[in-house]
């Protein structure tokens, strides 16, 4: 299957590479856009062969309406505003389609693609890699198969995202409001956000606190603390930074009958029942000691890490394209994790309670626009004071 990757840079220049020494079964590399340098040097050997480049995906879609270029499929990895557009007009010139992620800045964007990808007929996946995580495989398994009961409260913490101000500076775009469309929730932690809902499901309201500049001269947020509950009453909160070092990266899930403890690789998992002999809610109904303290019975699994997730889910695409397999995480997931950090946004900035709406409802259109026009005045707020 002949695939291009638009915008190659740090990761579609890996994704690149990749399809030219062969590492994706049942796809070769046959166009880029946006070649940087370093990239050149990496992509020698194709380029000596050849491999048409376009200067932006407007010229390479050009090529393919005009029977100039031959596809079947697009990598995205440009800057978060131009997944959508790019998504959409390769649907519509039928072409096969995965997006790094975010899906886009907005939740509108993310809807379009899905309903782009749902008129083409075409395979839409997104790049959420770390779903290909043992340890997260075993988590959403796990939690959604109900064995220890249903949720009680989840708790993440992820500042394990360390940047400098260096990182911010390599790029004008970064951590801006035109630019990127967001901070840490929108570069670092689609990841564990999608993580997040796939393993424990959408919460149902979001109170947000992000704030911006806190650790870096930057526009957007470097820190963040969310506050979520879910439709049957159980509590969570998520909390990131890029500017907290050493760091660390712990999940924590209490069920009503264990607790499960993801962290460095490492799932530790609390039983009620062995200890108690029944329900924890049975007992805690007809104990009479009032002051035990429950342990639980505890067990550990560790997990290794794949050697390149990336090619998991990048063969997991090509494989649903041949019809022997499905995407890793289907593109019309990527509108959750969005939803989520765009409510935490809104929530943050109207300094109020976000109830998310339902997809497809006239809420969520409603919700849409106004985050639209919040967003237009944080960019309009942040231009004016340059």
């Amino acid at each position: 299957m002949k695939t291009a990757v638009i915008g190659v840079g740090n990761m579609g220049g890996r994704y690149a590479v990749m399809l030219q020494e062969g590492m994706i079964e049942g796809m070769k590399l046959a166009a880029v856009t946006r070649l940087r340098e370093k990239q050149k040097e990496m992509l020698a050997p194709s380029l000596e062969k050849g491999l048409p480049v376009y200067e932006s995906a407007d010229a390479l879609f050009e090529a393919v309406e005009a029977g100039k270029l031959a596809l079947d499929a697009v990598i995205i990895a440009t800057p978060h505003y131009s997944h959508s557009s790019i998504a959409v007009r390769a649907f519509r010139s039928g072409l096969n389609v995965i997006s790094d992620k975010p899906a886009g800045v907005y939740t509108r964007q993310a809807r379009e693609m899905a309903e782009a990808a749902d008129r083409s007929g075409c395979v839409f996946g997104m790049i959420f890699n770390q779903r290909t995580l043992p340890q997260y495989i075993f988590l959403h398994d796990l939690v959604q198969s109900g064995r220890y009961g249903a949720l009680k409260r989840v708790n993440w913490v992820v500042t394990d995202w360390y940047r400098t101000n260096s990182y911010y500076a390599s790029g004008s775009w970064r951590a801006t409001w035109k630019g990127e469309g967001g901070g840490v929730l929108l570069n670092q932690c689609p990841h564990n956000l999608d993580l997040l809902q796939w393993i424990c499901g959408m919460p149902a309201s979001i109170q947000a606190f992000c704030r911006e500049g806190q650790f870096h001269p930057i526009e957007t947020e470097d820190d963040a603390v969310l506050y979520m509950e879910w439709e049957n009453g159980a509590s969570g909160t998520f909390i990131t930074s890029t500017g907290e070092a050493p760091g660390v990266n712990r999940l924590e899930i209490s069920l009503e009958e264990a607790l499960i403890i993801c962290e460095n690789g490492e799932v530790r998992i609390g039983e009620l029942e062995p200890e108690l002999g029944c329900k924890e809610a049975e007992y805690r109904k007809n104990a009479v000691n009032p002051f035990r303290r429950i342990n639980g019975t505890w067990k550990t699994m560790k997990f290794d890490k794949p050697d390149n997730p990336y090619r998991i889910v990048l063969q997991a695409f090509a494989d649903e394209i041949r019809g022997s397999g499905t995407c890793v995480a289907d593109g019309r997931e990527g509108r959750k994790s969005l939803m989520i950090s765009n409510a935490a946004y809104y929530s943050s900035w109207k300094e109020k309670k976000v109830v998310l709406p339902e997809p497809g409802s006239d809420a969520e259109r409603l919700f849409e626009a106004e985050y639209e026009a919040l967003l237009n005045e944080k960019i309009q707020a942040a231009e004016a004071g340059k």
